[in-house]
């Protein structure tokens, strides 16, 4: 099992070479660090640029290790890392799964869902942290759940590990200890005996976490990374409303519970329209299962898990590199339940009904696959025509063409700024403590930012260059088209191309420089 847990990403990565656009945020914090600038994204800008410590600090060794300069090495460095984290984190969930007694049908179902997992596939080898998070987060549910009582040193470890690897994974450990203090059998014996390791843990887990949380303090003046303030001016209010509104939401698949089981940006379109059913199906199993009695005890608390996670989810923006733990939960979840059912008396009594789980599980798992396949011939093309053939050329075109001092508004902040190295005005300021500054002035739209921070250069989609903000204050007027690049011909030569308006959304950018002799910022 760990050696499919590891070769599948690597085969996913080295077929679609996929790099995520947010891994490039973070890279430029990471190789200023091995170049003796800092752990920051710009020179002399003590600003908290990323959000994982873990997902930072490990590109900036793989970057030391492959030389400045060598992004792929690096990154094949880090996927490597990440693949080994991801089979360990396998056969953590392979040996728990025995000593709680899973039998085949489950662990067939959970393996497959899991190894087939298209955005863990992806996410765990195109730059992001997904796989050191699953690592520590599989490696708390089995301590937990441990025949013997969980451990306080490896309940130590797996707190202190999910905190340096997300600043927010607090949320992820506390939906797994409240089911487990909820629904857990205590020996009347000795019932200290259960609290003792997990107070322990949690307290020795806060020092594992400590010095990364008091040297943030002091280097950036806070602990609270740059990219959760910015992001937080732009998340929705959420009311008391919403959460009692939440459980009937997610049970008519009206809430993030779909994205579980579906491809990154699904929403966008171009994929089967019934497919959201199938995640839907899965995630109503998964949330609501611990409301049958007879469920088993592991199966309740991985569901309570995830039907309380819901409202945690409600109240962010769900990036898709967030979604995979949670997945890993539900598939969890899920195997206990139809492993349960198939050994049920009523399916040992019906041949044709054991017959019947047995296809459904097959086709669940057919289609599970079929999605990771369909995903990979997507970033392929995505790497292949926008981040490489687009998004990186405007950046490396900066870098030879922009002026020392000039700065850039731009919204994908990642190859762009990390090619062209150029002080960058991103929206929504995950970069730019001037573009917080403006926001909390109330220069929320990108047509009131530029007009507030007035850039050198402009990098706009086509469909964001013709937004009505756009045509009622004509910002654009003090600026001059420079260069246009678009993917979108290469992409429409592509007969099959599963999520194809998400790339088409991505493939093409308009380019403008500010008009007059010294365009360098306010």
């Amino acid at each position: 099992m760990g050696a499919l847990a590891l070769a599948v990403p690597l085969g996913f990565a080295a077929f679609t070479h996929h790099a995520w656009e947010d891994y490039f945020i973070t890279l430029r914090s990471s190789r200023n660090l091995v170049e003796g600038h800092g752990l920051v994204f710009n020179a002399g800008e003590r600003l908290h640029t990323f959000t994982s410590p873990l997902g930072v600090l490990v590109p900036a060794l793989c970057t030391c290790l492959a030389g400045p300069g060598h992004e792929d090495g690096a990154l094949w460095i880090f996927r490597l890392v990440n693949a080994l984290l991801l089979a360990g984190a396998a056969l953590l969930a392979w040996d728990r799964c025995r000593t709680l007694g899973l039998r085949p049908p489950g662990r067939v179902l959970f393996f497959g869902l899991l190894l087939a997992d298209a955005k863990l596939a992806d996410f765990a080898t195109n730059g992001m942290e997904t796989a050191i998070l699953v690592f520590f987060l599989l490696l708390l549910w089995s301590e937990l759940e441990a025949p013997g009582g969980p451990h306080a040193g490896r309940l130590a470890l797996a707190f202190g590990g999910l905190m340096w690897t997300r600043p927010d994974a607090f949320i992820l450990a506390g939906v797994l200890v409240v089911p487990w203090l909820l629904f857990h059998s205590y020996p009347a014996s000795s019932p200290r005996r259960w609290w003792s390791p997990l107070v322990r843990g949690a307290l020795l887990g806060g020092l594992i976490y400590l010095p990364w949380f008091a040297w943030a303090w002091w280097y950036y003046g806070t602990p609270v990374p740059n990219t959760v303030t910015a992001k937080l001016a732009y998340t929705p209010p959420v009311h008391l409303r919403d959460f009692f509104l939440l459980p009937w939401q997610a049970l008519t698949g009206h809430s993030v519970l779909l994205d579980f089981f579906l491809p990154s940006n699904w929403f966008f379109g171009g994929w089967p329209q019934r497919l959201p059913l199938f995640s839907q199906v899965l995630g109503v199993v998964a949330a609501f299962g611990w409301l049958v009695p007879g469920w088993p005890a592991a199966g309740r608390r991985l569901s309570l898990a995830v039907f309380l996670g819901l409202f945690y989810l409600r109240c962010i923006i769900l990036f898709p590199w967030y979604v995979p733990p949670w997945t890993i939960l539900a598939s969890l979840a899920i195997a206990f339940a139809f492993d349960q059912v198939c050994a049920s008396g009523v399916v040992a009594r019906h041949v044709w009904l054991k017959s019947g789980l047995r296809i459904l599980c097959a086709l669940a798992l057919l289609l599970q696959v079929s999605l990771l396949a369909a995903t990979a011939w997507q970033m392929r093309i995505q790497q292949r025509v926008v981040e490489t053939g687009v998004r990186r050329q405007i950046g490396e075109w900066l870098h030879a063409h922009a002026a020392p001092g000039d700065t850039v508004f731009l919204e994908p902040l990642g190859y762009i700024g990390y090619f062209s190295q150029l002080k960058t005005y991103d929206f929504p300021g995950l970069s730019s403590p001037e573009v917080i500054a403006a926001v909390r002035h109330g220069a929320k739209s990108y047509v009131a930012l530029i007009a507030a921070l007035r850039p050198t250069w402009v990098v706009l989609r086509p469909v964001e260059a013709v937004r009505p903000e756009f045509m009622q204050k004509r910002v654009l007027d003090d600026y001059q088209l420079v260069k246009s690049w678009d993917g979108l011909p290469e992409l429409n030569a592509i007969q099959f191309l599963p999520g194809r308006a998400w790339s088409e959304f991505e493939s093409s950018y308009q380019l403008y420089r500010r008009k007059g002799p010294a365009a360098t910022g306010p």
